[in-house]
């Protein structure tokens, strides 16, 4: 880490100790509560009692559950939410420690569906301290170079393909309309900019990858990846890896509760630990709220005990996978993540299947090879 990175790191933390040190403190607590599941487990009911007790006495569609046991709460989805807003809705004079205007978190909507909701100022501080939290396991420090992929023009506004924000030492890339010149251009910001990690979605990380290994280009970083928005494609890990010598984590996350878990490094993005330190997350069956038996696939269900303006409890997000690993009656990660239950393909006798992983490497996207095959068909 340069001098001026130190620098910058150093005032942001002074910052935050100067206005009582809220970030520092969550950042601390995600620490503890990662790597410690007996202890942090104690740091979680007691959140999730306050959560449950502030929603029942606040929220209108939660007043009228009448309890405060998490199994006694009704399985709630965006469309629920979206055709009764304000019924999961909390006055902005209950919320504690509310500080200004809530912030309004949107999500274009991968099923089709676009979403907003509020978020109050506390939910945003350990958002944020939860985003640290994870760079930081993958040995990455803020305010180190880093390149961020996305729509810029859709959370921006403008034109511009490429810009820095010096203040974040951040490197911003459009991830729209990729062709053959602004791939090129895209690889260079990678080069030039001197990232540690680059963030963006698995599909264009992986078009980009692709091109620069059949026209023999480099990372000359060999940055680390952290790539989100769908399930990484073991096939995209290969790429990154193995040919281009960088490291991979793949991150689950969705905008209404944030950052859910990642992957080991270099790890099948099917393979998650999760971030308990936001939530309580269950794996429960297809057409009923029981769990679902090791081995069973079954829906995520999440409730997320920071955000209280508006709170979601026993939130089904859309997206299936296994349970993974169960330490002391605590589940730790998730496995066999497909993610939308909408990807799901089925056998003859009912067995569920990840469509895109359960395609062949060699079929579904090889590189180096005299062949590509363009079109596959089920049958």
């Amino acid at each position: 880490m340069s001098i001026k990175e130190q620098y910058m790191r150093k005032k942001f933390w002074m910052k935050d100790f100067i206005q009582g040190s809220h970030m520092w403190n969550d950042f601390k607590e995600i620490e503890y509560i990662y790597n410690n599941p007996v202890g942090g487990e104690k740091i979680r009911q007691q959140r999730l009692s306050g959560f449950i007790d502030f929603a029942i006495h606040n929220v209108p569609f939660y007043k009228r559950v009448g309890s405060i046991n998490l199994q006694d709460f009704p399985i709630i989805d965006k469309q629920l939410i979206r055709a009764n807003p304000t019924d999961f809705l909390a006055s902005k004079e209950s919320i504690p420690n509310q500080h200004g205007k809530l912030h309004i978190q949107s999500t274009s909507g991968s099923t089709g569906t676009p979403f907003s909701l509020p978020q109050d100022t506390r939910c945003r501080t350990r958002r944020i301290a939860t985003i640290k939290f994870g760079n930081e396991l993958v040995g990455f420090h803020s305010f180190e170079p880093m390149c961020h992929m996305r729509a810029l023009a859709h959370y921006y506004g403008g034109d511009k393909e490429i810009f820095y924000r010096k203040d974040l030492n951040i490197t911003y890339i459009d991830n729209t309309n990729l062709n053959e010149e602004k791939i090129n251009r895209i690889i260079g910001a990678f080069n030039d900019s001197g990232a540690k990690v680059i963030r963006g979605y698995c599909t264009p990380i992986d078009t980009i990858t692709t091109y620069a290994i059949e026209n023999g280009l480099e990372y000359i970083n060999h940055p680390t990846f952290i790539l989100g928005g769908e399930v990484m494609l073991d096939s995209t890990l290969r790429k990154l890896h193995e040919k281009m010598y960088c490291n991979v984590v793949s991150q689950y996350a969705n905008e209404e509760n944030g950052v859910l878990g990642q992957s080991e490094i270099n790890q099948p993005g099917t393979e998650i630990t999760l971030n308990r330190s936001n939530c309580i997350i269950e794996v429960l069956k297809f057409n009923s709220s029981e769990p679902v038996m090791p081995g069973e696939l079954g829906r995520i269900v999440v409730t997320d005990f920071t955000n209280y303006a508006m709170p979601m409890i026993r939130y089904d997000i859309g997206d299936a996978a296994m349970l993974g690993e169960v330490k002391d009656g605590i589940l730790m990660g998730l496995s066999n993540l497909i993610g939308r239950k909408t990807d799901l393909i089925y056998c003859t006798n009912g067995r569920q299947i990840d469509m895109f992983n359960s395609c062949p490497y060699d079929i579904y996207n090889k590189v180096d090879s005299s062949y590509k095959c363009n079109t596959y068909v089920f049958v």
